[in-house]
């Protein structure tokens, strides 16, 4: 009788907890009962949360979005026909925040920027498919410094 306490109390705070938490409702990008008014989505005429995927016409993934009360929020990620990944960008709250990342169709990077309430923040660099540098710049407080493709220097914008 004295083991059996503990066990009840196990399975209590097992149901208890995960009984709290709904999977997260996935739907794809052409469902007609998801609709965008005004930068938000709604699924249901309500702001969506959860997961929006899309697939090319073969059925591979193409794309997949999280929200959170119709804005994006959490991880963007879109791959090419092939599977292979093409863009990692972070959301919060319906703007870009932190990094984001490209690929070219073979694997290879071909930038890595950052980002900050949805606008440039911080050292954005990219790369040709051979290598060589494409750009390299740092923006700080919304003006640009650094290297722009053949410039050698772009001052600052006003």
């Amino acid at each position: 009788m004295v083991g059996l306490k503990p066990t009840i109390l196990y399975c209590f705070v097992a149901i208890l907890f995960f009984g709290c938490f709904e999977p997260e409702l996935t739907v794809n990008r052409n469902d007609r009962l998801l609709r965008r008014d005004r930068g938000i989505i709604y699924f249901e005429n309500v702001p969506f949360s959860g997961i929006v995927n899309s697939q090319y016409q073969d059925g591979t993934q193409q794309a997949k979005q999280s929200y959170k009360s119709g804005k994006r929020n959490g991880q963007y990620s879109e791959w090419y026909p092939t599977g292979q990944i093409r863009y990692s960008k972070n959301f919060k709250n319906g703007l870009q925040e932190g990094e984001q990342k490209e690929w070219y169709r073979d694997g290879i990077l071909s930038r890595v920027m950052k980002f900050q309430a949805g606008k440039q923040q911080g050292e954005q660099i990219g790369w040709k498919e051979n290598g060589d540098l494409r750009f390299k710049y740092t923006y700080v407080n919304g003006k640009r410094y650094g290297y722009m493709g053949a410039a050698l220097c772009q001052p600052p914008e006003g």
